[in-house]
C-alpha cells in the first residue's frame, strides 16, 4: 500500500505535468482527489506557474476555483503566474489571472513587473492592458529602470510611445546609470524610438554619470542615423573630440557624417595615416586636409603612416602630393629614415620606387641605411644598399 505522503507527492508531481501539458481531465481528477493545487515542484513553482506558461486559460480557471494562489511565488526568482504569462505573451491568461486579484505590480526579486516584462518583449496588447488595469508607468526595477527604459533599450517604438502617452516621464534617468530613454535608445541605435523620444521633448544635451550625452553614446556604437536625428534636435557635436574619436576608432560612416555637417579635417590627417585607415585619410583629403600639413610634433602623415608600416596609405599619401624628403623638425628624419629605422620593408621599397633620396642625413648625421643597420633589419638595409649602388 503506497504511504498517504507518498501518494501526495505523486500527485502533485503528476498536477503539474497535467498542467504545464494542458491535460485538463487529469487536473480535474487529481484535484477532486485532493491534489494540493500550491504544492512547489523541484523547479520553484506551482501548477498555475505551469498552466500561465503554457497558456492554458481553462486549467488557470480550474486551478484558480480550487483556491490556487494566483499571487504564489516562484522560490528562486520570486516571479508570479502572471510574469509568467507576460513573458509569454498569453493575454487570455493575464486576463483571468487579473480578474482574480493577481497583483499588477508584483516584482521578481530584481525588480521587474509585469509591465517591465512587456515592455521589454514588446508586447503592446499586453502593455496597453495592464495600464487600462492601473498599473504603475513609471514603476523602476532594482537597477531603477522604468518599462521606458525597457522598451528604448529593446528597440519597441510602438511600446514607447504608449507607455509615454500613457505618462511616461520622457527624460527619466536610470538611478544606477544616470542614463535616460534617449540614451539607452542611442547606444542600441534605435532611431525609429529615438524619434517617438524626440517627439516626446527627450533633453539630446543629458549626462549620465559618466558626463556622455546621447550624441556622445550614438558615435561611439557608429550611429549615423541616430546621430542625424539628434542634431537636427540641436544636439551639439563636440567636434574636434568627436571626430578624433571616429577617426582613431576607423569609423569611415561617422566620420564622413561628421565632416558633411562641418567638422575640420586639418588636424587629423596623421592619426588616420597612422592607424591605416585609408578611406579615412582620403575622405579628409577631399575636405581638405593638407597632405604635407606638420603636426604639432614636427612630423607629416607620411612620417607617421611610413613609422606604423601602412603601406596602403603610404601610397595614397604620394599620390595625393606628398612630399618624400620632407625632414621632420624634432630628428630632421625624413619619412625613408623613419620606415628604414623601423624596418617597415614594404614601405621602403614603396619610398625608393617612388624616388625617396637614400643619401639623405638626419640631424644625427645617419643615412636610413645606418638606422637600419643599427635596428638590425638586414632585408631593408640590404635594399638601400642596392638603392646607393652607383647605377
Amino acid at each position: 500500500m503506497i504511504a498517504p505522503l507518498l501518494l501526495a507527492l505523486l500527485c502533485c508531481s503528476d498536477l503539474h505535468t497535467a498542467a504545464r501539458s494542458g491535460d485538463i481531465e487529469t487536473v480535474g481528477t487529481l484535484l477532486s482527489k485532493g491534489a494540493d493545487p500550491n504544492a512547489y515542484d523541484t523547479l520553484g513553482g506551482t501548477p498555475l506557474h505551469d498552466a500561465a506558461w503554457s497558456g492554458e486559460s481553462a486549467i488557470v480557471e480550474l486551478l484558480i476555483s480550487y483556491k490556487a494562489n494566483v499571487n504564489a511565488r516562484h522560490k528562486e526568482a520570486g516571479s508570479t503566474p502572471l510574469h509568467y504569462a507576460v513573458l509569454m505573451n498569453r493575454q487570455p491568461v493575464v486576463e483571468i489571472l487579473l480578474k482574480n486579484g493577481a497583483d499588477l505590480n508584483a516584482a521578481y526579486k530584481n525588480g521587474a513587473t509585469a509591465l517591465h516584462l512587456a515592455a521589454n518583449r514588446g508586447h503592446l496588447e499586453l502593455v496597453q492592458l495592464l495600464l487600462d488595469k492601473g498599473a504603475n508607468v513609471n514603476i523602476r526595477d532594482a537597477s531603477g529602470s522604468t518599462p521606458l527604459d525597457e522598451a528604448a533599450w529593446k528597440g519597441h517604438a510602438d511600446v514607447a510611445k504608449l507607455l509615454l502617452d500613457r505618462g511616461a516621464r520622457v527624460n527619466i534617468r536610470s538611478e544606477e546609470t544616470g542614463q535616460t530613454p534617449l540614451h539607452e535608445a542611442a547606444v542600441k541605435g534605435h532611431s525609429d524610438v529615438v524619434e517617438v523620444l524626440l517627439a516626446a521633448g527627450a533633453d539630446v544635451n543629458a549626462r549620465d554619470n559618466s558626463n556622455a550625452t546621447p550624441m556622445d553614446e550614438a558615435l561611439r556604437y557608429k550611429h549615423t542615423r541616430v546621430m542625424e536625428l539628434l542634431s537636427a534636435k540641436g544636439a551639439p557635436l563636440s567636434m574636434e573630440r568627436q571626430l578624433r574619436e571616429a577617426v582613431l576608432r576607423g569609423q569611415t560612416d561617422v566620420v564622413a557624417m561628421m565632416l558633411s555637417l562641418g567638422a575640420n579635417p586639418k588636424p587629423l590627417l596623421s592619426d588616420a595615416a597612422l592607424k591605416g585607415h585609408r578611406q579615412i585619410v582620403e575622405l579628409l583629403i577631399e575636405h581638405g586636409a593638407d597632405v604635407n600639413a606638420v603636426t604639432p610634433a614636427g612630423s607629416t602623415a607620411l612620417h607617421d603612416a611610413a613609422l606604423a608600416g601602412q603601406k596602403s596609405v603610404v601610397e595614397l599619401l604620394l599620390e595625393k602630393g606628398a612630399k618624400l624628403d620632407v625632414p621632420d623638425t624634432d630628428s630632421g628624419s625624413t619619412p625613408l629614415h623613419v620606415a628604414a629605422s623601423w624596418g617597415r620593408l614594404e614601405v621602403v621599397q614603396v619610398l625608393l620606387a617612388k624616388g625617396a633620396n637614400p643619401r639623405l642625413r638626419n640631424k644625427a648625421g645617419r643615412t636610413p641605411l645606418e638606422l637600419a643597420r643599427a635596428g638590425g633589419f638586414t632585408d631593408a638595409a640590404a635594399l638601400l644598399e642596392t638603392a646607393l649602388k652607383p647605377k
